[in-house]
C-alpha cells in the first residue's frame, strides 16, 4: 500500500531537514540577540525548506 503523502528522499529531505535546523538557528539566534538581520539567515532556511518540497513534488509528478 503506497502512502498518501509521500516523504521525500535524497537531495530532497537533506534540503528540508537542513533548512529546518538553519531557519531554526537563524530564528532563536534573532530572537535571542536582537539582531534582526539574523532573520536573513532564518530566510535562508525556509528557502531551503521550500526547495525541497518542490523538489519532491516534481519526483511525485505534482502529486501532493
Amino acid at each position: 500500500m503506497t502512502s498518501q503523502t509521500p516523504t521525500p528522499k535524497g537531495l530532497a529531505l537533506a534540503l528540508v531537514l537542513t533548512g529546518v535546523a538553519v531557519a531554526l538557528a537563524g530564528s532563536v539566534a534573532a530572537l535571542a540577540t536582537g539582531n534582526r538581520a539574523l532573520m536573513g539567515i532564518a530566510s535562508v532556511g525556509f528557502a531551503m525548506q521550500f526547495a525541497g518540497w518542490v523538489l519532491n513534488g516534481r519526483r511525485n509528478g505534482g502529486a501532493r
